[in-house]
């Protein structure tokens, strides 16, 4: 094997090293997250700089900092103390793991059927506003709200947030009537 076809293998090796990384960082860190505001002690959204992050994480740690905060723009200066939750468990950040914890083994508040794990591919489990009854997919829900509504909405499962959300938008079209539970 001549020297410039080794070299050109040992490029090509370090350069697929370098893009698996950046797209394992990248995969890790997009998205919006919730944590929990260090200041105010309350959940917040938050967004990662996530093309600075795998800039960063190609040459060594990936260095975490914010594109964007709920709390924002009136406190875009603080020192983003709230990153370290997200470098420390990234995973737990994310919107759809508190969902998937929150629904797991829970029952639909309406028919009391168990609701059905998260899945990307399906319809949302969703909520109901006990004071208003408005009906709303999990997933249409800001991520820092979503504290709020686990504890005080109550849980339905799929087939009862579709049909309620559809009830709620065409009620001139809706023949049958919900028996609540």
């Amino acid at each position: 094997m001549s020297t410039s076809v080794f070299v050109a293998l040992l490029l090509a090796l370090v350069l697929a090293v370098y893009v698996a990384i950046a797209i394992r960082t990248s995969m890790r860190l997009r998205g919006n997250r919730v944590v929990t505001c260090p200041e105010t002690g309350k959940p917040v959204t938050v967004s990662v700089d996530v093309p600075h992050a795998v800039a960063s994480a190609v040459w060594e740690k990936a260095d975490i900092r914010l594109s964007s905060c709920t709390r924002w723009p009136e406190r875009q200066d603080c020192d983003q103390p709230c990153v370290c939750q997200i470098d420390a468990h990234p995973a737990e950040t994310e919107p759809k793991t508190l969902a998937g914890r929150f629904f797991a083994r829970k029952r639909c508040a309406l028919c009391q059927q168990p609701i059905e794990p998260l899945h990307a591919m399906t319809l949302q489990p969703g909520f109901m506003d006990p004071l208003t009854q408005k009906v709303h997919a999990w997933d249409e829900i800001r991520p820092d709200l979503l504290p709020e509504a686990f504890s005080s909405w109550r849980p339905l499962c799929t087939n009862c947030t579709l049909a309620e959300s559809f009830r709620q938008k065409f009620p001139e079209l809706s023949t049958d009537r919900r028996h609540h539970a």
